[in-house]
């Protein structure tokens, strides 16, 4: 038998799927435990025995087709077993949701820590629960830090499109539940070990998990008993090589021998050299206690750590120069400097693809940073079934969260001087640039300049700490009561309440070296020397890494800062800024510290129908959800004289979440379904912040006539939109099924900076601030498919295939779009691919199980504003990912397998408003993996 063996009652409730037991009831227990209903769909009863791919195919499916719901799911194959290496990555199979890479794996950035690394039909205001109640991490966002869960702790995932009242608010794009086991999902001892190796091809390094189930159930004098424990722990490794060209500008007329007129080229060049390692463990405990019939009880515990460790080694043009433009837009000086007589390409749009550039200089910039975070989540349940039609469910939830990180900067320079440019550096270079191959590349002529130690000097270094705390106790209640007969068939209801806390704290603190010293002001004059690097060799070290951007630019090497010797970044820091005789900041004012409380009040109520109209049969729900937030935000308001104040600023509001499902059975097979539901997404933690600055009340705005100031808004109100979705539904066997769906959203709330009026010491200021400013919407359509062709004969009967396509287009306001700016007015969403599909092959016959999935995205707005551009958004260019894995079954009890990841070495292409005006260009890992699974 591969993994747990699920024992199916084709006639039964999804209860009957053994390990997806769980599974099913997760509509259910995202409403804070209640236990699943069973699906109303009889057939003649037969018992079979399904394991491993076909089993956890068939178990999604029926999620989808009995839930109360718009729902996808995915299964853990066997345990230890999600389809991919990654949680993040596993997703981004489902239909509608798209995935951020980031440092070799499905992640966020890590200066982005609150932006999600998922997104559902396009928005990222996504609620995460585990095990159907909310978590979230200690970043200062909303989200889950979904990338640090391992994937082998799950059983599965379920995500939400359409959510109705039952299920807590928190996501406008949807919701999305990871699983974990129980004890009761098994009927028997289940034991199970799993040891995996991968590497990492591009880093060239190695890493690997270990992980271990154990589960059984006891009848004992007090009832039957069930104990769980299920504990990873994992390492992974990786590279990232980035080659970053531009920003593009208009040349000088003439300087370009038979240029086109429109001719623009980069003001030059830069390499990033991104590696690092993660670490992950995962700690699942359960208990559960049936003392009688009626009466369930469950504890679990969950424990997730995370440690990411990055060294990001920069090497960047820094020429100082730049066009500058009068108020009509017409370029009064030029700052790009094409070398004159030198041979250029352009593309049809009149961007340079091949040429040499003059006059570029070049700093080097290093940054590490370690991160380590955890959350723990200490649950307590009842399920009590005191009568035949009364259901009652009883859940408590204490949540525990840390996110801290150290971070630092280091800069070398080859200016010699401060106020120095690219036309007075000692050390100018002319660089040759093609942009026309499979790679592109650029190439210093005279490769000493960046080889060589006696041209650099140490300008710069910074220092960074993050130490956040995050807490919530929630208790909730619901019942179901069962009406038998009528069209109205059950009543649902119940009570949420949940006391939040997060601190946030954090600094960055930046230092000037000079010969007068280290100065946090950088207030040196033009003129003043820097410090050389001859003066502490020891702080460089060749680059970039061995086969950088596979071999093919910046061939004569160059040199990355280096950090003197510690235990971790933090005593690297501090190590560093002592040989200058500077100080870190090592400990937090009033203007790193924020405070926050927020309670929330739930009720909710859902009268579930079922009949027959015009012959067809329908049942569904209608529902409501009330939510009352109170929250509290506690800074400083930080005066001209220099004097603080402490404050507190409370902000309450309620909304009203409607929500309608209904499903019509068109016959055995064939099933269509109408929702619609009212959603909201609270701002992130850090965008409530108080912290609040005074600029000079006498220096006045001359067109508003008000002094400025700057602040966080804990007045921002959540986003809400307004849901709609139309699905239909085939289903011809247990393993398949051919589903298509359109849906529609409005959404209002959109967040962007601003400002606003605020009243201070009885001046009115103008404070810039995040403001709710934009509306939107979002409109799709979805298609799926999935099918074993068991008609097929012999060994090609073990074929299947998994597909689905999503489209999805959205219209945004841009907050950026102000008179004179290139910004357009509408925009799509950040991060959202207009088109999007996987195509997944599948092989199960005997021992061998295979899989082969190809996940493409078009192409996307990936930042609103790009990279040095007058308001112009960057653009991601259309991406894919190869991954396969084999499987084969050595005895009942053995398994081995193979898996890669990123097949196809696919270069992720960013660019500035058109394809043609390239920005970056970005390789990751291959990933290689063998892994040894055991089961009894």
């Amino acid at each position: 038998m591969r993994g747990i063996q699920f024992r199916l009652m084709v006639s039964a409730s999804v209860a009957a799927l053994g390990v997806c037991a769980a599974a099913g009831s997760a509509t259910a227990q995202a409403a804070g435990g209640a236990t699943a209903q069973a699906p109303s769909d009889t057939a003649a009863v037969s018992e079979i025995v399904v394991t491993g791919v076909r089993a956890s195919l068939r178990s999604a499916q029926a999620i989808k087709r009995n839930a109360d719901q718009v729902v996808d799911s995915i299964q853990a194959q066997d345990i230890g077993k999600l389809p991919d290496a990654n949680t993040t990555e596993a997703l981004q199979r489902v239909t509608g949701v798209q995935i951020q890479r980031r440092y070799g794996e499905g992640a966020t950035d890590f200066d982005h820590r609150t932006q999600p690394a998922i997104a559902i039909r396009g928005l990222t205001q996504v609620q995460n629960f585990l095990d159907g109640r909310a978590v979230y991490s200690a970043s200062g966002g909303r989200a889950f830090d979904l990338e640090g869960v391992p994937p082998e702790l799950l059983a599965g995932a379920d995500v939400y499109k359409n959510a109705p009242a039952n299920i807590i608010e928190g996501g406008v794009g949807g919701a999305v539940n990871l699983r974990t086991r129980k004890p009761f999902d098994s009927p028997d001892r289940v034991l199970s070990a799993t040891f995996r190796g991968n590497y990492y091809d591009r880093v060239r390094k190695n890493g690997g998990s270990i992980s271990g189930l154990y589960s059984d159930r006891f009848d004992t004098s007090i009832g039957e008993v069930g104990v769980l424990l299920n504990a990873v722990l994992s390492k992974s490794r990786y590279r990232q090589d980035g080659l970053l060209a531009g920003p593009f500008d208009t040349v000088a007329p003439g300087s370009i021998a038979n240029g086109p007129a429109n001719a623009q080229v980069p003001y030059g060049f830069e390499i990033y050299d991104d590696t690092g390692d993660r670490k992950r463990l995962g700690i699942a405990a359960a208990v559960q206690w049936r003392p009688s019939d009626d009466l369930l009880l469950t504890a679990q515990y969950q424990r997730t750590k995370y440690w990411f460790n990055r060294t990001g080694a920069y090497y960047y043009d820094f020429n100082n120069r730049s066009n500058v433009r009068d108020a009509n837009g017409n370029v009064t000086s030029y700052g790009t400097d094409p070398l004159p007589g030198a041979a250029f390409t352009f593309n049809d749009e009149g961007y340079a693809t091949k040429g040499s550039l003059q006059n570029q200089t070049f700093e080097t910039g290093r940054y590490d940073q370690q991160l380590w975070s955890q959350s723990q989540n200490f649950t307590l349940n009842a399920a009590w079934t005191p009568t035949d039609r009364l259901k009652a469910n009883f859940d408590v939830q204490y949540l525990k969260s840390y996110y801290n990180a150290d971070r630092n900067g280091h800069v070398l320079s080859l200016y010699s001087q401060s106020g120095q440019t690219g036309l007075t550096a000692p050390h100018k270079s002319i660089v040759d640039f093609d942009l026309t191959g499979k790679y592109p590349r650029w190439e210093v002529r005279d490769a000493s300049v960046l080889n060589n130690p006696a041209n650099y000097t140490t300008p710069y270094m910074a220092d960074s700490l993050q130490r956040n705390d995050a807490d919530t106790l929630s208790f909730a209640t619901d019942v179901e009561y069962d009406l038998e007969g009528g069209f109205f068939d059950k009543l649902r209801g119940g009570a949420r309440y949940s006391d939040n806390s997060i601190d946030l704290r954090g600094t960055w603190h930046g230092v000037c070296i000079t010969a007068l010293g280290p100065d946090a002001n950088c207030s040196a004059p033009a003129g003043t020397p820097l410090v050389p690097l001859s003066a502490h060799p020891q702080l460089s070290m060749p680059g970039p890494s061995m086969r950088w951007f596979d071999g093919n630019t910046v061939k004569g090497g160059l040199l990355y800062p280096a950090f003197p010797q510690g235990d971790g970044v933090w005593a690297q820091t501090k190590a560093l800024y002592a040989l200058f005789g500077a100080q870190t900041k090592d400990a937090f004012t009033p203007g790193d510290l924020n405070s926050q409380t927020e309670k929330t009040y739930t009720g909710w109520a859902i009268a579930d129908y079922a009949g027959e109209v015009a012959g067809v049969q329908i049942d569904g729900g209608l529902g409501v959800r009330v939510i009352k937030t109170e929250a509290t935000s506690t800074g400083t308001q930080f005066n001209n004289d220099g004097t603080t104040t402490a404050i507190d600023v409370d902000n309450s509001y309620t909304r009203v979440l409607p929500s309608f499902n209904l499903r019509a059975k068109l016959t055995d097979t064939l099933q269509a379904r109408l929702a619609y539901s009212k959603g909201l997404a609270r701002p992130n933690f850090d965008q409530l912040s108080t912290n609040l600055t005074l600029n000079n009340p006498n220096q006045v705005n001359p067109v508003t006539g008000h002094p400025s100031a700057s602040s966080g808004n804990p007045m921002l109100r959540p986003i809400e939109s307004d849901n709609y979705d139309l699905t239909a539904e085939w289903y011809f066997n247990d393993t398949g099924s051919l589903t298509a769906g359109v849906f529609y959203k409005k959404v209002d709330g959109f967040l962007a900076g601003g400002t606003v009026l605020g009243s201070y010491n009885g001046v009115t200021y103008d404070v810039s601030t995040v403001v709710n400013s934009g509306k939107g919407t979002v409109k799709g359509v979805e298609l799926g498919y999935q099918q074993f062709f068991d008609f097929l004969p012999g060994l090609l009967s073990g074929l299947g295939v998994q597909a689905n396509y999503t489209y999805v287009d959205s219209s945004v306001s841009n907050p950026f779009a102000t008179a004179g700016s290139a910004a357009p007015a509408q925009l799509p969403l950040e991060k959202l691919s207009k088109n999007s599909y996987n195509l997944i092959g599948l092989y199960e016959k005997g021992p061998v199980s295979a899989r082969v999935a190809y996940n493409w995205r078009s192409a996307y707005l990936d930042q609103t504003t790009g990279s040095g551009a007058n308001g112009i958004p960057q653009y991601a260019k259309p991406y894919a990912s190869l991954d396969a894995s084999l499987s084969v079954d050595i005895n009942d009890h053995v398994a081995f397998s193979v898996d890669a990841v990123n097949l196809n070495n696919r270069m992720n292409v960013l660019y500035i408003g058109t394809p043609a005006a390239p920005l970056q260009y970005q390789l990751n890992d291959r990933r290689f993996g063998v892994a040894l699974r055991i089961t009894y």
